[in-house]
This record gives C-alpha cells, sequence and structure tokens, in this order.
C-alpha cells in the first residue's frame, strides 16, 4: 500500500529534515532586534509548524540528492508566508503599501537577485536583524539547483503574485476587503469560472502549488510534465480545497475576533462542508494528469487528515466536521487521520 510507504519515508526523512530547518529559523529569529517582530516570528514559527510538515511529503517527488533543497526552500518559504501573515495580522499600519511591501519578498524569492533591503519601509518596527533578507536569500540558493529554471519562473511568480495579492486585501480594514477581494476574482476572470469571489480568494492563499512546481523542477529527467500542466492540476482546485480546509478548522476563533473567514460565506455549516467534499471529488479527478497520480490523490486525502488533526487539537469541539467529513472519505483518510492525529500530539 502506497500510503503506509509514505508515512514511514515522512518520520524517517522529511519530518527529521524539515524540523532541523525550523531548529535553524528559530534560533535566527531569537537574533531580532526589535521586540514585536521577534515575537511574530518566534510564534508562527511554533504555531503554524504543521504547514511546513505537510508540505514535506513533495519531498517523494524529488531525488534523494535534491530532497534537503527541496525541504530547505520549501521551510524558508513558507516561514516567511506565516511570518508576514502574523506580522500583518498585528500591524498598526493598515494599508496596501505597507502590505505589499513587506510581501515583495515572496515575489524577490523567484527573481534570483539580491533581496530588496527595504521590506519595512512602512513599518513602524525594522530593526530585524536581517531575518527576512535571510530566509529570501536561502530560498534563492535551492531554486538554484533547478536546472532550467527560466522555464519554470514565470508560473511561480504567477501563483506568488496571486497569494500576495490575496494576503494583501483580506488584511485591509473590513469596510475595505471584501470589495478588494471581489475585484480580485473579476481581475482573474478566466482562472476563476464557476468560483465565488470568497472561493477564488482561498484559491490564492496556497502554496502547495509552487511547492509541487519546485519538487517537479528538480527531478525534471524523470518527470516529464509542463509548469503549465502543473499550475493547471493544481490551481485553483487543490489549492481551494487546502485553504478551506484551513479556514474550517479557524472558524471558531475567526468568528470571535472579527477575522476574515471564507467558510463562514456558505450559507451554513452543511452548506460549506457539501461544497469541500464536492471540491474533493473534482480535484481526485484533476490530479490524474500528473505523473504520480496516487502520490497527489494520497496528499489531498492528507489534507483533511492534517487539518482535522491540528483542528481537533486545538478545538475538541470541531469533531462534528470530523465526523460528517470522515464518512464520505475513504480507508486512506482514515489511515492518515489516525497517524496525523498521533503526530500533533506528540
Amino acid at each position: 500500500m502506497f500510503y503506509p510507504a509514505l508515512m514511514m519515508n515522512f518520520y524517517r526523512f522529511y519530518q527529521p529534515k524539515t524540523k532541523a530547518c525550523l531548529i535553524f529559523y528559530e534560533k535566527q529569529a531569537t537574533q531580532i532586534t526589535d521586540p514585536k517582530l521577534k515575537k511574530e516570528a518566534l510564534a508562527s514559527l511554533k504555531q503554524k509548524a504543521f504547514h511546513c510538515y505537510g508540505a514535506s511529503f513533495y519531498a517523494s517527488l524529488v531525488p534523494q540528492s535534491k530532497q534537503s533543497d527541496y525541504l530547505c526552500f520549501m521551510t524558508a518559504y513558507q516561514s516567511i508566508c506565516d511570518y508576514l501573515d502574523n506580522l500583518v495580522d498585528q500591524t498598526p499600519i493598515i494599508n496596501e503599501t505597507n502590505f505589499r511591501r513587506l510581501h515583495q519578498s515572496l515575489l524577490d524569492v523567484f527573481k534570483l537577485t539580491p533581496p530588496n533591503q527595504h521590506y519595512y519601509q512602512y513599518q513602524t518596527q525594522q530593526l530585524d536583524s536581517g531575518y527576512l533578507n535571510l530566509l529570501v536569500r536561502i530560498c534563492q540558493r535551492c531554486l538554484r539547483t533547478i536546472d532550467n529554471y527560466k522555464r519554470y519562473q514565470p508560473y511561480f511568480s504567477r501563483l506568488a503574485r496571486l497569494y500576495v495579492d490575496l494576503q494583501v486585501y483580506k488584511h485591509l480594514k473590513v469596510s475595505e476587503r471584501e470589495e478588494r477581494l471581489k475585484q480580485l476574482k473579476v481581475e482573474n476572470e478566466k482562472l476563476a469560472e464557476g468560483l465565488t469571489w470568497f472561493e477564488f480568494g482561498a484559491a490564492c492563499g496556497s502554496t502547495l502549488g509552487i511547492f509541487t512546481m519546485v519538487a517537479y523542477a528538480m527531478n525534471q529527467e524523470k518527470y516529464q510534465v509542463t509548469p503549465d500542466r502543473i499550475f493547471r492540476s493544481m490551481f485553483p482546485g487543490v489549492q481551494q480545497l487546502h485553504i478551506m480546509l484551513d479556514y474550517v478548522i479557524d472558524l471558531p476563533e475567526d468568528l470571535a475576533d472579527g477575522e476574515l473567514n471564507f467558510f463562514s460565506y456558505y450559507k451554513n455549516d452543511d452548506e460549506g462542508i457539501d461544497q469541500i467534499l464536492e471540491l474533493y471529488r473534482r480535484v481526485q479527478r484533476e490530479v490524474e494528469h500528473l505523473p504520480e497520480k496516487v502520490f497527489h490523490q494520497t496528499i489531498n486525502d492528507g489534507l483533511f487528515a492534517l487539518y482535522l488533526a491540528e483542528g481537533l487539537r486545538k478545538n475538541p469541539m470541531l469533531r462534528t466536521f470530523e465526523k460528517k467529513i470522515m464518512k464520505n472519505l475513504g480507508l486512506r483518510a482514515r489511515f492518515l487521520l489516525h497517524h496525523t492525529k498521533k503526530f500533533v500530539r506528540s
């Protein structure tokens, strides 16, 4: 069976290497001068480490000689995302100019040029002791190992720009954010066909398309798959599934804090879960166009396992969601949920 072997590789290889990367970043974060920046950097590494552990499974697509490069890139890029998400949640300077300057770091990653030194230009707190620049440089060093990188660069940048747009708009003032997100969908109508504005927003908020493309790009000799095929197999479907599950587990907390939550825009919880399950069935067909289709279908099951396990750890009241979702999924998802519950408790 494929998924027990995948879990074995996770525990033997991917998890220890991912943990080592995160420990290194944590040591760097402790050197940050500004106490508020340090707090958000350390909190993001501690509270959102499961994002990196989940994405580590894509190392299965990478030859062993390059798995360290993949895991190094993935953890650094995801750490930037999680750090900036925390930072803009807490900053008093709520405007598009500030948010875009901070998130320029995610776009600079794929330019492979020295990182911009002024990401904090509009922030009150600016002294991060080079932490953000370091993460950008680490990402770039790993990407330079990809042969024919220019073939993939436009697709990396496109996915990164969609992510940045989403992060910028969703953190604006309540009176602005929804209208800007609706406009984002209009501006990308060809990509958003058949989706509501909040479903398209969810699709923009995932990094899985980037990680999948990096993994395939690092193994071009084995996988003869075009970046366009990877893009269309991952976006919007798989990315939408990923982020909607994230919003499911954050729903009680977001509603209490008045935060934007895309899942909450469905008429009720039952409609939302039904839509997620229909989306799941669709993306299981869409990933059949990728090499190692069983791997990708397993990862989609793993998304449910990861987010339900993490959600239940934080809020046992989500058990009603778990029961409804899992009765519609198969043995593979139940197997992965069982093991993931043990991992998040450890």
